[in-house]
């Protein structure tokens, strides 16, 4: 009866909606406390090691797609896009352990478990960015060299522009394009990602609060944090379409 279980369902049902516009989840069934009050600190974690997997990862992806776009062919290209087979390759259950043990236990120079400190961030930071870097790299670099041929850039060219400028002022931004709309649906999966990560690293976030919600069969918890990685992920989408506009300029409204 405290719970609302000897209700029909239908009308279950519907407090469950109500609840939710309200932002409201319930209680937990094991300590009675609200459950928005257990998630939003767990969140808090892992929007931080999102966040530092997520910037990771774009910024080693425009710097390894750039190199690779601008050197097709070559040496430093074939190497980078070795290396991004092999991230994108490799599941994140395989890289943690592997960074824990040639980190951690043999060099010991970083921590095993843990958020204290900026030094904790790192590895799980890798290892929750390294397959979108490398999936976000290669689309880079197909649309720096796609855009290279283009007939603004031979104009650029013959205007006596440097390599440099052409890449960045002009290059750059249109290959982007296409990235954006990998890396707002793949910010969600980074989330929902991180229920392995954190799993590997003893990382107090969402994901091991849900894996421990499942185990206890925390109902309330586990509809909380599902419908907020969905949220994230709608929330994800709707800014990549505002951002299209800033790059684009064709999409903008008059």
């Amino acid at each position: 009866t405290k719970y609302g279980f000897t209700k029909p369902i239908w009308e279950q049902y519907i407090d469950f909606l109500k609840n939710i516009l309200n932002l409201s989840f319930g209680k937990s069934y094991s300590n009675y406390s609200d459950v928005i009050d257990i998630v939003i600190p767990k969140l808090k974690e892992t929007a931080k090691l999102g966040l530092c997997a997520f910037s990771f990862s774009v910024i080693l992806a425009t710097i390894f797609g750039i190199i690779s776009g601008a050197k097709e062919g070559k040496g430093i290209d074939k190497i980078i896009s070795i290396i991004s087979l092999l991230a994108i390759s490799s599941p994140s259950f395989i890289v943690g352990p592997i960074l824990l043990w040639i980190f951690s236990v043999q060099l010991d120079i970083l921590p095993l478990f843990g958020s204290s400190d900026f030094s904790s961030y790192i590895l799980p930071t890798v290892t929750l960015g390294a397959s979108l870097a490398a999936f976000s790299s290669r689309m880079i670099r197909a649309g720096i060299i796609e855009v290279l041929q283009e007939d603004y850039i031979r104009t650029a060219k013959s205007k006596g522009l440097s390599s440099v400028q052409i890449l960045i002022k002009h290059a750059l931004r249109n290959a982007f394009l296409p990235t954006l709309t990998i890396l707002g649906m793949q910010l969600g999966v980074l989330l929902s990602g991180t229920i392995i990560t954190e799993q590997i690293f003893n990382w107090p976030g969402m994901g091991s609060l849900l894996i421990e919600a499942v185990q206890q069969r925390e109902y309330n918890i586990i509809s909380a944090c599902v419908i907020i990685i969905a949220s994230i992920y709608v929330i994800s989408n709707l800014l990549v379409d505002l951002l299209y506009q800033f790059f684009d300029p064709r999409v903008r409204t008059p």
